[in-house]
């Protein structure tokens, strides 16, 4: 895509990750930040997932730890989360998918290196009955590692690794609760 061309389907994803910073800061007293932000990439404006969870994995305490999960099967019916972060929160807590989520611990799979991120990805993915699997991972601040695993919507939906990659580490700045 021509950096002066942006259309369609990739004019409302650019239009979403470049509103996301400042709707984060709208946000700074909330411990769940991860979630809306999580929340607005899964979007049909966005990238479309049909389920995501984001980890982060921290070798120096051997920890893998499920931080947010959102599955569009769980449709809310709040029409700004934004605007309405309280309400967005509660349907959080009680998403039973999100629960799943931030249940999963285990140890770190960077500390022990017996899976690289593509082997964890699937693993996860397949305990919370996450299919058509995509994935992608970074390296964040204080050698913490995130891991994004994701269900597209449907099979014919490309999703750009960098603009992924771009709108994943926003994750990064979320406080961890």
């Amino acid at each position: 895509m021509k950096p002066d061309v942006v259309s369609g389907k990739n004019f409302e994803k650019v239009n979403s990750l470049i509103w996301l910073p400042r709707k984060m800061i709208t946000l700074n007293d909330n411990d769940n930040i991860s979630a809306f932000v999580l929340h607005e990439l899964c979007h049909e404006k966005c990238f479309n997932f049909k389920k995501a969870a984001y980890f982060i994995d921290n070798p120096d305490f051997d920890c893998l730890k499920g931080v947010a999960g959102v599955s569009q099967d769980e449709k809310t019916a709040i029409s700004d989360i934004w605007l309405n972060p309280e309400e967005f929160s509660n349907y959080m807590s009680q998403s039973a998918f999100n629960q799943k989520v931030r249940s999963l611990r285990r140890a770190s799979a960077k500390k022990a290196s017996k899976e690289g991120d593509k082997e964890l990805a699937i693993d996860v993915a397949h305990e919370l009955g996450i299919s058509n699997i995509g994935y992608c991972s970074w390296t964040g601040r204080h050698d913490n590692h995130g891991i994004l695993v994701f269900e597209k919507a449907g099979e014919q939906d490309e999703v750009d690794n960098d603009e992924l990659l771009n709108g994943a580490c926003l994750l990064n700045f979320c406080p961890i609760y």
